[in-house]
This record gives structure tokens, C-alpha cells and sequence, in this order.
């Protein structure tokens, strides 16, 4: 199928990864994101695969309270991005676009990881920027934004 060809072969691991992490089993998702960074030299690998892999572990690291490696894994991915966007970032971004995800993920996953640091400004931006390319919100980060303005608890 010509589908086949808009996918890469690491796409069942990562949507494997994600899934499982939905539903909270965080050592089945490591062990996904793990099994794709192990292979990041293989050149079917595509960029998008590299920095879903390192956002994934990067949430998993914030599941555990793990803020330095998240640190860690979210910068990664944010230096894969800035490499793969190196023209510049997109001024959209859709959740229907699998390899827009990537960088949903991410910019998401560190706009949380900078509110669990405390650095409520930093948190904001982030959640800004994905506002900003994804005026659907498809990712519901207006809720996140809200409640930073008006000093609420975030959405469990």
C-alpha cells in the first residue's frame, strides 16, 4: 500500500510506546522508546522517530519525578528539532500530520516539565508556541495556559 511508504518502520514502536504510556504502563513504553534509541543509526530511522523516542522518555522521566533526566531527554529532542528545522520551525502544526507530532509532543512535554520546575514563564511560552502553530488546540494546552494565568492546579 502507498501508505506504507508515508511511515516509517519504527512508527508500531512508537505508537506502541505512546499507547502504553497512556495507559500507565511506563516500563512497557520505556522499553519501545529504548528499543527505537537503540537503533539510531539504522538510516531508515527518520528524524521525527529519534525525537518521539526522546520526548517519550522524556514523559516517562516526568511520570517518575524524574526532573533531571527529563531535563535531559526534552532537550535532546528540542536539539533534534531545531536540526531538523533548521530553515525554521513551522508556523503550523497539526496532530493529523504524524510528523508534526514530534514537535507537539516535545514543545508539551516541556512547557510540563518547566512547570514542575517552577519556572512558571518558561512553562508559558512553551504552551504558547504550540498555541500559536495549533490554533485548534488539539492537544487542549489552553486549559494549561489558563490555569497558569489565574494561579489554578493543573488539569489532572
Amino acid at each position: 500500500m502507498y501508505v506504507d511508504y508515508l511511515t516509517s518502520k519504527y512508527k508500531k514502536s512508537i505508537d506502541d510506546g505512546w499507547g502504553a504510556f497512556e495507559i500507565g504502563n511506563l516500563a512497557k513504553a520505556e522499553e519501545h522508546f529504548r528499543h527505537i534509541l537503540q537503533h539510531h543509526a539504522d538510516p531508515h530511522m527518520t528524524h521525527a522517530d529519534l525525537v518521539e523516542a526522546h520526548s517519550g522518555l522524556g514523559a516517562i522521566s516526568i511520570n517518575h519525578k524524574d526532573f533531571f533526566e527529563a531535563n535531559r531527554w526534552y532537550k535532546e529532542a528540542y536539539h533534534l528539532l531545531n536540526e531538523w528545522y533548521s530553515k525554521g520551525w513551522p508556523t503550523h502544526l497539526s496532530w493529523r500530520h504524524p510528523h508534526d507530532r514530534a514537535a507537539m509532543r516535545t514543545l508539551i512535554g516541556l512547557g510540563h516539565l518547566a512547570f514542575h520546575k517552577g519556572k512558571k514563564k518558561e512553562s508559558r511560552d512553551y504552551y504558547q508556541r504550540l498555541l500559536d502553530a495549533d490554533r485548534k488546540d488539539e492537544l487542549g494546552v489552553r486549559t494549561y495556559v489558563v490555569a497558569l494565568e489565574n494561579g489554578e492546579p493543573f488539569p489532572a
